[in-house]
């Protein structure tokens, strides 16, 4: 009930802020939107971080780009199998899935050098043969943007999200908050980190948990329109009774995009994540690969 009712708390404080971009004279407000697909092939699909493919309903903007992977899941497919992780990607289980993605939201300056954002998001992911992890997922995302100096922006956010799945005891809502600093060293060169906190509550005790990722990310714009990237996460979900299970992942990315055309760019990436938790024999290594193509205005 805590949960829920800090959601709806978090969404009642998107709206406002929402009706306050959209009153004020067009001319200070930016509005801004993402359309994506993305193709993603994993050698071992182990699915309880199915829920980070794109968009800001899944991954926050403070994150960096394209964080996504696998990891152990407490209790198996269905979450069936009592309440010690059965299926945990000892044995290697490949697989392709797509991921839709949109984003939309605006902006204001509210003082100088700081600025007001809401950001409100839509994705579904849907696999070709673990079809349980499909999912559909919409958020929010709602805060500040503050300018400290020529090269520092720092960000507070409040994130919400609403969580559908195939395999239904997976449904949930999450929020929590987010801190990013990002620097800008040159006009080719920037730096990226971040910490996100979510707290997961699902219908079932078994996938209801508190989550903690921190990343860090540069970008290189090689070419005029050609960016490298390089990125690490770590993530630390602990989850409740009666599974009292707690999974970490390290994931370490690397990818490239490329403007085709004006707001149009073609981006592919690759991850290396391994997994480890706090029941034995049950650390997994997924290699990741995906490839997209996204809209910007």
């Amino acid at each position: 009930m805590r949960t829920h009712r800090a959601v709806n708390a978090a969404i009642t404080g998107c709206v406002i802020l929402l009706l306050y971009i959209i009153i004020i004279p067009a001319a200070q407000a930016e509005i801004f939107y993402d359309v994506a697909i993305k193709g993603t092939y994993e050698d071992n699909v182990v699915g309880l971080l199915s829920d980070k493919r794109g968009g800001t309903a899944a991954v926050p903007a403070t994150t960096g780009p394209g964080m996504m992977g696998a990891v152990m899941v407490p209790g198996g497919p269905g979450g069936m199998g009592g309440n010690t992780p059965q299926d945990t990607g000892v044995q290697s289980k490949s697989d392709f899935s797509m991921n839709l993605f949109a984003d939309i939201g605006g902006s204001t300056e509210i003082v100088s050098g700081t600025f007001a954002f809401l950001i409100g998001s839509a994705q579904h992911t849907f696999y070709n043969s673990f079809t349980e992890f499909d999912s559909t997922i919409g958020g929010l995302s709602a805060g500040v943007d503050k300018k400290l100096g020529d090269i520092v922006t720092a960000r507070l956010a409040i994130n919400g999200s609403i969580k559908r799945y195939r395999d239904s005891v997976r449904d949930s809502s999450a929020f929590g908050p987010a801190v990013t600093f990002k620097e800008r060293f040159t006009p080719s060169v920037w730096l990226k980190e971040s910490y996100y906190y979510e707290k997961n509550n699902a219908d079932s005790a078994l996938f209801t948990y508190k989550g903690n990722s921190v990343g860090i990310w540069a970008g290189y714009l090689v070419l005029p329109k050609t960016t490298l990237l390089l990125g690490y996460n770590y993530l630390v979900r602990d989850y409740d009774e009666p599974s009292d299970f707690q999974v970490t992942a390290h994931t370490v990315s690397a990818g490239v995009e490329q403007e085709l055309a004006k707001r149009w760019f073609v981006a592919a990436q690759y991850d290396h994540q391994r997994s480890d938790s706090n029941v034995p024999g049950t650390n997994t290594t997924d290699n990741i690969a995906s490839l997209g193509l996204r809209y910007s205005y």
